[in-house]
C-alpha cells in the first residue's frame, strides 16, 4: 500500500505530491561536496543541510512525483558539464530534487525538506529509517559514525535493480522535470 505525501516549498508557492510506494525507494543521507555546493549556490544551506553538511533525500521514480502548483518557479542548475540536474524553486531557493540529465533515466532524488509531515513519527512511519549515509569524508566537522566515507559498493546491486525495474516499467514518465526529452526549465551550468 502506498502513501501520498504532500510537497511544499518554504514559501508555499511550489506544491505537489509524492507517492511513496513500498519497494520503490531509498531513504538516504548524502554528505557529498556537490550537495553542499548546491546548498551554497542557493544561499540556503542553514535550511537545507544538517550540522554535518548532509542532505536527506528520498530516491524514487519520477512517475511518482507531481508538481501541481508553481511550475513556473522551477529552476535547474548543473554543477558541471556532466553532473546531475539539481532542481530548485526560484521563489525561495529550496531544493526540489536531483535527476539525471536524461529524461529516460528512472530516478529522482527528492529533498525530504520538501515533504510535509504532521510529526517526526509520521515521517518515520512513512519513509522508514535512512538506509544509507554516504560520502562521509566530506562531512563538516567529525564524520558521523554511521556514515560510509565514500559510496558503499555493497549498495550498487540494489541501485542497479531499482534502475532496471524502473526502465522496464517506464517509471521515468511522466516526470515533473521533463516535457518529453526537454527539461521544463533552462539548465544553468555552473563553472
Amino acid at each position: 500500500m502506498s502513501n501520498i505525501v504532500a510537497l511544499e516549498c518554504l514559501c508555499g508557492t511550489v506544491k505537489g505530491k509524492l507517492d511513496v510506494v513500498p519497494g520503490s525507494f531509498f531513504h538516504v543521507h548524502c554528505l557529498c561536496c556537490d550537495c553542499q555546493s548546491f546548498a551554497s549556490h542557493l544561499n540556503n544551506g542553514e535550511k537545507i543541510l544538517d550540522k554535518h553538511g548532509g542532505s536527506e533525500l528520498f530516491q524514487t521514480y519520477p512517475a511518482f512525483m507531481d508538481i501541481s502548483e508553481g511550475q513556473d518557479k522551477i529552476g535547474c542548475v548543473q554543477l558541471g558539464e556532466k553532473g546531475l540536474y539539481r532542481w530548485h524553486t526560484t521563489c525561495c531557493n529550496m531544493p526540489l530534487a536531483n535527476t539525471m540529465s536524461s529524461s529516460k533515466i528512472p530516478f529522482v532524488g527528492v529533498s525530504v525538506k520538501l515533504m510535509q509531515f504532521v510529526s517526526e513519527e509520521k515521517k518515520m512511519e512513512t519513509l522508514g529509517p535512512v538506509t544509507m549515509k554516504a560520502f562521509g569524508k566530506y562531512s563538516i566537522g567529525e564524520m558521523p559514525k554511521d556514515a560510509h566515507p565514500k559510496f558503499p559498493i555493497s549498495y550498487m546491486p540494489k541501485i542497479l535493480g531499482f534502475m532496471l525495474k524502473g526502465m522496464f516499467k517506464k517509471k521515468y514518465n511522466p516526470s515533473p522535470f521533463f516535457n518529453g526529452k526537454e527539461p521544463v526549465a533552462k539548465v544553468n551550468v555552473l563553472s
